[in-house]
């Protein structure tokens, strides 16, 4: 029995025709619905499933595809068809990273470049050398170990070192050097340098830092003069007691610390002689100031003149330090407060290298204690901050620090005066192997207060 399409008008003599033809059309487009459904299904899943990456099938595997949906619709399938088995192609296979292994991997990818710009402090990533130039017939000073060692980034560098300044440890002296830039990746300031709120061990497990001194005496801290007080143990950088310590005030000559420390820094060679160009005479007339009594057309070596800041507090030795080293004093002060800014101190900003007072030169009692912490590990400054008298290119002087060769264990650091920041300190002292630095701003009696705060700290607490 003939079957009629159900769409064909009975009765019309091309009725059959159209019959035939909507048949075909109807299981043809119904084949290709099939089709685009199946591949829309395909692309909606693989966007979901599968990471961005394009997979291009084999003309093969299309005609297997095609093959697999209706042996007729090899007819109508061109080269470039999309693939229709879905279940031909493998399943996707999650990949899971963790975070960790993320980090590791850029760490180990990503190659510190100086000229994309300079980090405040590198680490070593390998056994770090030291070498005494930037060239290839460098000699070796020693090395580093990788991983607990930081250096600080000078700024000259070459196709594959860069000059630094290694502060030291308790095992490698301070020194600047030339390493590889291959060993060193970028990082923040050094855990000893800025460390974090004081924390006690756990049983049986190491400190990553010395572990702060207990206070195990009930005696009260003493009645002083100053205003301003931060005293911080040396070993493990904690503030050990304070009385405004963060205010931002005026720190007087305290600032030749930051000026002697970055000279040591960028610039060691304490043999070197240096035209003087600076007059003491005139700063005196000018402004009054502490000055070791260079005038220009002297001769003088750099460690004259840093004896001449440290002892008797020379201004004029400031100044020329700045203009001699820096080429500049403006960028002599740049590197000052770049130094700050590397040991993480916000409280304190300089605009000379003197202390003289001035809009905008100021720091507090912690930042400057900190500092000299830094400064000390440094034998040259410790030489420096300790010696009473120098004699050196004419020039006799002392120190005014009266608590060298007076109490037990004084060691340094630099005092300080100006109308507006009155008396400060920054005294160091040892006892019993514990360094102790007693920060004082404002104060009307250095040598008292000092005095008091070191036995106070001595006789209450206990490391």
């Amino acid at each position: 029995m003939q079957m009629q399409s159900a769409r064909a008008p009975r009765g019309l003599p091309w009725a059959g025709t159209l019959g035939v033809l909507d048949m075909f059309f109807s299981r043809r487009f119904g084949i290709h619905g099939l089709a685009i459904a199946i591949v829309g299904g395909a692309l909606i899943g693989a966007s979901f499933s599968r990471p961005a990456v394009a997979v291009q099938p084999t003309e093969p595997e299309l005609a297997v595809a095609a093959a697999a949906v209706s042996p007729s619709l090899s007819e109508v399938t061109t080269p470039t068809a999309v693939s229709l088995e879905v279940a031909s192609l493998p399943p996707p296979t999650p990949t899971v990273t963790s975070l960790a292994q993320t980090t590791d991997q850029v760490q180990a990818t990503v190659t510190f470049d100086p000229r994309l710009g300079l980090p405040q402090w590198l680490r070593a990533i390998h056994d770090l050398p030291l070498w005494s130039s930037g060239d290839s017939s460098a000699s070796s000073n020693g090395s580093l170990p990788a991983g607990s060692a930081y250096v600080k980034p000078l700024g000259p560098f070459g196709d594959s070192r860069i000059e630094v300044y290694f502060p030291g440890d308790g095992e490698h002296p301070a020194t600047q050097a030339w390493v590889d830039t291959a060993n060193v990746q970028a990082s923040g300031v050094p855990p000893w340098i800025a460390p974090p709120a004081a924390t006690t061990a756990q049983p049986g497990e190491p400190a990553s830092l010395p572990v702060a001194p207990q206070r195990t005496g009930d005696d009260p801290p003493p009645n002083t003069t100053a205003v301003h007080i931060a005293i911080i143990d040396d070993a493990s950088g904690q503030m050990i007691y304070g009385e405004q310590p963060n205010t931002q005030v005026p720190q007087a000559s305290t600032t030749k610390i930051a000026t002697t420390i970055v000279a040591l820094e960028r610039d060691p060679d304490l043999s070197q002689r240096i035209k003087v160009t600076v007059s003491a005479s005139q700063m005196v007339a000018h402004d009054g100031s502490s000055t070791m009594g260079i005038e220009p057309g002297l001769s003088v070596s750099l460690d004259t003149l840093l004896h001449g800041m440290m002892l008797p507090s020379g201004n004029d030795a400031a100044e020329q330090v700045a203009v001699s080293l820096g080429g500049s004093r403006e960028q002599y002060v740049e590197w000052m407060n770049e130094e700050v800014a590397a040991l993480g101190l916000k409280d304190t900003h300089f605009v000379n290298p003197s202390g003289m007072d001035a809009e905008g030169h100021y720091s507090s009692a912690y930042d400057m204690a900190m500092l000299a912490r830094y400064a000390m590990r440094n034998s040259t400054f410790r030489d420096l901050a300790a010696d009473m008298t120098y004699a050196g290119d004419g020039f006799k002087m002392a120190n005014l620090n009266r608590l060298l060769g007076v109490y037990p264990g004084a060691d340094g650091v630099k005092i300080g005066f100006t109308d507006a920041a009155q008396k400060t300190f920054v005294a160091s002292a040892v006892h019993d192997g514990h360094r102790v630095f007693v920060s004082l701003m404002r104060s009307e009696d250095l040598p008292g207060d000092s005095t008091a705060l070191f036995n106070w700290v001595w006789n209450n607490f206990n490391w």
